[in-house]
C-alpha cells in the first residue's frame, strides 16, 4: 500500500461547499455515495464518503489502497475515474465520475422489453473482458466483480459500463497466489494466481468450476 498526502477540510460537506451541490445518496456497508453538482461548470459527479474507523478498526491504509489502485487504472476507459480525494478527521471523500445508468444488475431486473439483447450482451461483455484483461496486464485483481459493482454511464442507449469498487482489490506480483477467501459469498470464484483465467473475476452463483476453455465466460450472458 502507498501513502500520499490528501486534500484536507474540516468536514466531508465543507470541503466540497465550495464546488459542489450533494443532492441524492446510495448508503453501502461502509461509505455513502452522494450525487454531486459543480456549481460552476454544472457537471455531475459522485461523491464517495468512506469511514476512516470501522467496527472500532483503522482503515484509512485500506482506502488508500483503493486509492492507489484507482489512480493505477486512470487511463483505462471501462474503470470508473477518479477526479479528486478530501480527507477530514473522519473520512475520505472520493471524487468520482458520475454513471447515469446505475448498477447493470438493475438493468437485469427491469422490465424492459429491449434492454439486454444478444447484440446488447456481446457490446457489453466486450467491454467488461476488455477492463478485466486491462486490470489483469497492471497486475491488479478486481476480487469482487459482480453486476452490482458494474454501472452504465447512462440508462438509454447501453453504451459504456464502468467497473467500480476497488475495495478489496489487491496488486500481485508475478508468480504470487491468493489462498484468502475474498469477495462477495455469493459470487466468490476459487482461489488463484495473477495469471488465472478471467472467469475467476466473473460472478457465479454458486462458484464455478471451468471443464475447459471454452466455459471462460458464460455466467455473466446468463445473468445479461
Amino acid at each position: 500500500m502507498v501513502d500520499f498526502p490528501l486534500n484536507t477540510r474540516p468536514s466531508g460537506i465543507l470541503c466540497l461547499s465550495v464546488l459542489f451541490l450533494l443532492l441524492s445518496n446510495c448508503r453501502g456497508k461502509f461509505a455513502v455515495v452522494k450525487k454531486c453538482i459543480n456549481r460552476q461548470t454544472e457537471k455531475e459527479f459522485a461523491a464517495k464518503f468512506m469511514r476512516k474507523r470501522r467496527k472500532g478498526q483503522d482503515c484509512r491504509m485500506d482506502i488508500i489502497h483503493e486509492i492507489a489502485v484507482l489512480e493505477l487504472a486512470q487511463c483505462n476507459q471501462w474503470v470508473i475515474n477518479l477526479h479528486e480525494v478530501y480527507e477530514t478527521p473522519t473520512e475520505i471523500i472520493l471524487v468520482l465520475e458520475y454513471a447515469a445508468g446505475g448498477e447493470i444488475f438493475d438493468q437485469c431486473v427491469a422490465e424492459r422489453e429491449d434492454a439486454f439483447k444478444e447484440k446488447v450482451v456481446k457490446h457489453l461483455m466486450r467491454q467488461i473482458l476488455q477492463g478485466v484483461s486491462f486490470l489483469h496486464q497492471n497486475n491488479i485483481v478486481h476480487l469482487d466483480l459482480k453486476l452490482q459493482n458494474i454501472l452504465l454511464t447512462c440508462e438509454s442507449p447501453l453504451e459504456e459500463i464502468r467497473i467500480i469498487d476497488f475495495g478489496l482489490s489487491r496488486i500481485m506480483k508475478n508468480n504470487e497466489e491468493l489462498r484468502e477467501i475474498m469477495g462477495t459469498p455469493e459470487y466468490v470464484g476459487i482461489p488463484s494466481g495473477l495469471n488465472f483465467r478471467i472467469w475467476a473475476e466473473l460472478p457465479s452463483n454458486p462458484a464455478f468450476y471451468p471443464l475447459h476453455n471454452q466455459g471462460s465466460c458464460k455466467i455473466v450472458p446468463l445473468i445479461l
